[in-house]
């Protein structure tokens, strides 16, 4: 009886610890994805899915564009659609390539 309430409450313990955990990480990769540095590298990533895609025909210009200083920088829609283009061609490729290695190493 006492047995099971103490794995009553580890199991609680464990459980809230892992639940802190997940929304600390998730917090950690979406502060990391729009940080500016990362964020320049999936617009770039994506920008160039879009001009290989359509063959060049549609160009969206570089996340290194000059902003006046005081003026604040105003994102169009095609430098969010190549962010997320980027964003989601990364991860894409990531799953594409680990998911099969860890499924031969540990499958």
């Amino acid at each position: 009886m006492i047995d099971d309430a103490i794995g009553e409450a580890v199991g609680e313990v464990v459980g809230a610890v892992v639940q802190h955990a997940g929304g600390f990480v998730v917090d950690v990769v979406v502060a990391g994805i729009f940080s500016g540095s990362t964020a320049r590298f999936f617009h770039g990533v994506g920008r160039r899915a879009i001009g290989a895609v359509t063959l060049g025909r549609v160009r969206i210009p570089s996340s290194l564009r000059m902003v006046p200083r005081g003026v604040r920088a105003r994102p169009r829609r095609s430098d969010w659609l190549a962010l997320w283009i980027g964003i989601a061609l990364w991860f894409g490729l990531f799953a594409a390539v680990c998911m099969p290695l860890a499924m031969l190493l540990w499958g």
